[in-house]
């Protein structure tokens, strides 16, 4: 084989490996990112980045966990670690499309004995035949301080933009909330969009059950 034609190979093979989120690319190549040098999970990845480590005390026992954001090819975890960077929790987002992100995180108290971590995610764009990208919230529950309780939940849509091929375009912004609607002591996550409302009631060992106002 002639060296022409090897570098030709090199180039498309390493072309076809190329990520579909360029902008993290552009992070990591910048030091926003870093490349992790643990093991990643039993799957084999194309490349493996991650935000800077956050330092949250979810247990309220004065020792920060620390929680990154994570992209692994095209799938997005959130990964949580206990004071010694041993990782204790991991979860996968849904993505919808290119350019999706955790924008936001709240650390905030459920009830008497429960926190939640709010996420707020950038479920990403897709240009097949119409722009759309939404958001989604998520949530992390915390029961009696026990890191061993911690359980994901996948809330509904808070944002929705799309423009379709003949032109029309329409955003929604929803209002998402926390409330003690019920007056129980235990607040809800309320998403409202102008007079409808869906309301999560918290039952518990991270179990949610949904109402329509």
């Amino acid at each position: 084989m002639n060296k022409a034609l090897l570098l030709i190979m090199m180039f498309v093979v390493s072309w076809s490996a190329w990520p579909q989120d360029e902008r993290y690319f552009r992070q990591l190549f910048s030091g926003e990112l870093s490349k992790s040098n643990e093991k990643v999970d039993a799957k084999k990845y194309s490349y493996f980045v991650h935000t800077p480590y956050y330092a949250l005390d979810l247990n309220q026992d004065g020792t920060p966990e620390h929680i990154t954001f994570v992209k692994k090819d095209n799938e997005d975890w959130i990964e949580i670690f206990n004071q010694d960077k041993v990782k204790i929790f991991s979860y996968r987002f849904e993505n919808k499309g290119y350019d999706s992100d955790l924008f936001r995180v709240e650390l905030k108290k459920l009830g008497p004995n429960t926190s939640v971590l709010l996420m707020y995610y950038y479920e990403g764009v897709s240009k097949y035949i119409n722009f759309q990208g939404t958001s989604r919230i998520y949530a992390i529950t915390i029961d009696n301080k026990d890191l061993k309780t911690l359980t994901a939940f996948k809330g509904p849509s808070f944002f929705d933009e799309q423009k379709t091929f003949k032109g029309h375009y329409h955003k929604r912004n929803y209002e998402v909330y926390l409330d003690d609607l019920n007056k129980d002591s235990v607040k809800e996550l309320v998403v409202k969009h102008r007079n409808v409302s869906t309301v999560f009631v918290y039952l518990g060992e991270g179990k949610w059950q949904t109402f329509n106002q």
